[in-house]
């Protein structure tokens, strides 16, 4: 877990590690709807959008290619698509079928304010569980934009670091940031975050081999 100070305001911007995203998830993982939320807010939506998300917005990419993208409809910035993990379209797909949800029903069905809810039960058993840790009050101010901001800066520098040229144009193209210079500032001053822990590891083992 990584931390940075707000310019103007109190509180922290807060990156989570690989291992954290898991326990995070560990903690709704017997409830698929919480789940499939804070999975969503780890792929870069906002809370407006997750509550929006529909079973039809899910497609498998086109031609031989594996994968699965997203659809945001009405984004922040307009319609766009993202790409999401096998096991996220698995979830929703296992959802949409066990709770006989039609193609065009929301599947999560709440409102963003129980959505800031969810996440302030799951912050407080992860402060509980990090009890007297340096994470335990990082764990305690921990929000859903904190989800957004992890899944920007992985994104970003896992596209950098295996050498894609347009890593920031596509972190924000998928993210819903617009592309200008505002956009751009946006992106690099609030929620791109310092290089993540697994990124330095692969970047330390490929400097050891050279």
């Amino acid at each position: 877990m990584q931390t940075r100070p707000y310019d103007e305001k109190d509180g922290r911007r807060i990156w989570l590690a690989q291992p954290e995203c898991a326990d995070l998830l560990a903690v709704v993982d017997d409830d698929p709807r919480r789940r499939i939320a804070f999975q969503l807010g780890l792929h870069g939506l906002r809370k407006d959008e997750i509550v929006e998300v529909e079973p039809q917005h899910v497609r498998p990419l086109k031609g031989n290619t594996e994968g699965h993208v997203l659809t945001i409809p009405t984004g922040k910035t307009g319609k766009r698509e993202a790409p999401i993990s096998d096991d996220l379209a698995q979830r929703i797909t296992y959802l949409k079928s066990a709770a006989q949800l039609r193609k065009d029903e929301c599947i999560i069905t709440v409102s963003k304010r129980t959505l800031h809810n969810w996440m302030a039960d799951v912050r407080r058993h992860l402060a509980e569980q990090a009890e007297n840790s340096v994470e335990s009050d990082a764990w305690a101010e921990l929000g859903m934009h904190d989800l957004r901001r992890t899944w920007a800066t992985s994104t970003y520098y896992a596209l950098a670091f295996a050498g894609v040229p347009i890593a920031e144009q596509l972190t924000m193209s998928w993210g819903g940031w617009k592309q200008t210079q505002t956009g751009r500032e946006t992106f690099r001053q609030n929620y791109l975050g310092p290089v993540p822990d697994h990124i330095t590891g692969q970047a330390t083992q490929k400097i050891a081999m050279s």
